[in-house]
């Protein structure tokens, strides 16, 4: 019988999915209609949204980091892709990747 995935995998996983969709909401929705529409009120909304989003997701990729989860290189992937838009999509394939190499 395979063993469950690990949690703290399965939270890293989902959470790069909201991040990274919450970096791509700021940078593909909020920005533009703050600067093009005059509304600040896009990013005033989101902004908070996705830093809050930013820090839990390397919480969880420190915790994972220190119980030996995943390798360095691989957590250097997520750090760097939560920079990046798009980059959440990388970032979850990996761990998805990591999770079914280990059950």
């Amino acid at each position: 019988m395979a063993q469950q995935p690990n949690l703290a995998l399965r939270h890293l996983r989902l959470m790069t999915l909201l991040e990274g969709g919450s970096l791509i909401a700021l940078v593909a929705i909020a920005m533009p209609l703050k600067y093009l529409a005059g509304m600040p009120e896009a990013v005033s909304a989101v902004g908070p949204l996705h830093g809050v989003l930013f820090l839990w997701t390397m919480a969880v990729l420190a915790i994972t980091l220190y119980r030996r989860l995943l390798p360095v290189h691989h957590g250097a992937v997520v750090a760097v892709a939560a920079f990046i838009p798009f980059g959440g999509l990388v970032s979850h394939r990996l761990v998805r990747r990591r999770i079914q190499a280990t059950a």
